[in-house]
């Protein structure tokens, strides 16, 4: 699934997604990628990046 799509189900803005990635709370590599650098999600991806965005509020 694209990033909007991620977006809307978790019903994130984009920056607090970008702010996981940039503060290495998720790593990039982990994620794969198109030929042309956009990023694919996966189902399991959304669990880590819901336990990402629990991590960040419960501090």
């Amino acid at each position: 699934m694209s990033v909007s799509e991620v977006l809307r189900i978790l019903d994130i803005p984009r920056h607090r997604l970008t702010y996981l990635f940039e503060s290495r709370k998720l790593k990039a590599e982990e994620f794969e990628r198109l030929q042309n650098g956009q990023r694919v999600y996966r189902q399991n991806d959304l669990c880590k990046i819901k336990e990402a965005l629990f991590e960040v509020s419960t501090k």
